[in-house]
């Protein structure tokens, strides 16, 4: 290994944390992982591996996939392991590592009883790589943090001072669910744009200004993570990881929630989430019936969102007015070449408890 990997590697034995060490040796976090995963793949390394690496001069096996070893008495050919993927403990664990709490906000002190503004996030699928030439926009972690705060901040900027927000991150939150760079179920290759620790930061930072700008507009603010089938582990590194920095807060509440649905009742308004990959819409809504009956019972107004698709669709279907939002985020290679259009938008919502909706704001992105 690279003496820059060992000493990362040899503090992170030690017990150092990513942010410790980081500061030790000046450098951010991404690179100490980026310095510790090369020491590892080193040490776990073949000793004939170890020893042909070091008779060419060669220390860093991160480059290293597959080969010949050569000798006088024998030719092998021999294949990195491929990793499967960091295990989703490992990755909530660094997702709190230096995650200090939030500093106090402002909350607003004025505000209107009895509304309820929602404000929901679906398919921001942030560390995806996009350019204008193959789809028509670039995408980067960088543009989507300033498309995805501005969008919100605009919505918010035009939404009631209501007594209770929600901000709802409905699945895909993150383009790819760990460093492999596929997607989990049918391992289809995706576009990225960085390493996956890179893109779970960023997603992270994003989702926190939001929250908090809803935060210095609203009485309360309710946040629910879903998973989707991109993100179908790694929103709980961002669930966490959000539920930590708000522990100290009396008005932010992030759901302990695992699993695929959100549900809150707000008077007679119900309100209900799904990332809209497993089941079709019909299904979700007996789902949503035979799950939560009393609720049921007692509402007068029930929505359920999803997302998935990236396009818009609504329908009502059972008394409950179902609604297939549109991607925050612009297509990618894949999607274009498959002829999928894309109007990208994020929209806010607000209830009234006794007579539903009574207002939407809607804002299009990539513009």
């Amino acid at each position: 290994m690279t003496p820059k990997q060992k000493e990362a590697y040899d503090l992170h034995l030690s017990g150092m944390s990513g942010v410790d060490i980081g500061r030790k040796l000046n450098i951010n976090e991404s690179s100490v992982r980026v310095r510790i995963r090369g020491a590892k793949k080193h040490a776990s390394a073949d000793s004939a591996i170890q020893n042909a690496m070091s008779s060419v001069g060669m220390s860093d096996a991160n480059p290293l996939h597959s080969g010949w070893i050569k000798s006088d008495s024998a030719s092998l050919y021999f294949q990195m392991p491929v990793e499967d993927g960091q295990k989703v403990s490992e990755i909530v664990r660094e997702s709190f590592e230096g995650i200090p709490a939030c500093p106090p906000i402002p909350s607003a002190t004025e505000f209107t009883d009895g509304l309820l503004t929602i404000y929901p996030i679906f398919d921001a699928h942030i560390g995806m790589r996009a350019s204008a030439d193959e789809s028509g926009k670039d995408v980067n972690n960088e543009i989507a943090e300033r498309v995805i705060t501005n969008g919100i901040g605009q919505c918010i900027a035009a939404s009631p001072t209501s007594e209770q927000a929600i901000v709802l991150i409905g699945g895909d939150a993150l383009h790819a669910n760990d460093q492999t760079a596929q997607t989990p179920q049918s391992k289809h290759v995706l576009d990225v744009a960085s390493s996956f620790e890179d893109a779970l930061d960023i997603a992270i930072k994003t989702f926190a200004f939001c929250i908090e700008m809803a935060a210095s507009k609203h009485g309360k603010v309710t946040v629910g993570v879903i998973g989707g089938n991109h993100d179908r582990d790694s929103y709980l590194a961002i669930m966490y990881a959000l539920r930590e920095r708000y522990r100290d807060s009396s008005f932010i509440d992030v759901q302990k929630k695992s699993g695929d649905f959100f549900v809150m009742e707000w008077g007679k308004v119900m309100i209900c989430a799904h990332h809209g990959d497993k089941a079709k819409a019909e299904r979700l809504v007996m789902h949503m019936a035979n799950e939560w009956p009393e609720l049921w019972g007692r509402t007068k107004f029930r929505f359920y969102f999803t997302g998935h698709m990236h396009h818009l669709k609504q329908q009502d279907i059972g008394g409950v007015q179902v609604e297939q939002l549109r991607a925050a985020t612009a297509r990618d290679a894949y999607a274009s070449s498959h002829g999928y259009s894309s109007r990208p938008e994020l929209q806010a919502i607000t209830y009234h408890k006794d007579n539903g909706e009574i207002s939407r704001v809607r804002v299009s992105l990539f513009n």
